[in-house]
């Protein structure tokens, strides 16, 4: 949500907000329904290029002062021991991976599709959630390959994930010693 508040100013993202609000709670839709549909009313038609270069901007001036000191101190932990570490979330990959590449981390996320150098607004595939994210997982590591896997998680979505590791933090429950 930060992300398109950032993009389309506080005022414009407030007014739709409520109104998409009381809208999903009248029709009781499911989650990755709403998300879709709430992308479309804000991406669709805007050229990729532009979205691009806002999902920059917002890396380079917002995403690591989202994340609260301990996750950031043990993701950074992870990189200086030379762990192989992954991003997996389902927010958009666009926007996570300009921060993520300072670390030469990868990430795995939800797309937006993009028809002739426009969004349409719907993913491109399916949100990177839930099950969701242990498929994508498999189609970039072989978990076999390591001894031991950690899995930080802090949404109902991020479950099937945490199934995955031997080490599961949730909402920073607590901190694994490495």
């Amino acid at each position: 949500m930060d992300f398109h508040r950032f993009f389309w100013g506080k005022r414009f993202f407030g007014a739709f907000i409520g109104a998409a609000v009381k809208e999903s709670l009248s029709l009781r839709l499911d989650r990755d329904f709403l998300k879709e549909a709430f992308l479309t009313l804000l991406w669709k038609g805007v050229p990729r290029e532009e979205y691009l270069a806002g999902a920059l901007r917002y890396a380079e001036n917002r995403v690591e002062s989202l994340l609260a000191s301990l996750p950031l101190s043990v993701f950074l932990r992870h990189v200086e021991r030379g762990h192989d570490v992954y991003v997996v979330t389902a927010s958009m990959r666009d926007w996570i991976e300009p921060w993520a590449s300072k670390y030469e981390v990868p990430v795995v996320g939800t797309e937006l599709e993009t028809v002739d150098g426009i969004l349409t607004g719907r993913f491109d595939g399916a949100n990177c959630r839930g099950a969701e994210k242990t498929r994508r997982i498999a189609e970039v590591v072989d978990l076999k390959d390591y001894d031991k896997i950690y899995a930080y998680g802090n949404s109902s979505g991020d479950r099937e994930m945490l199934l995955l590791a031997d080490e599961k933090v949730y909402n920073w429950d607590h901190v694994p010693a490495f």
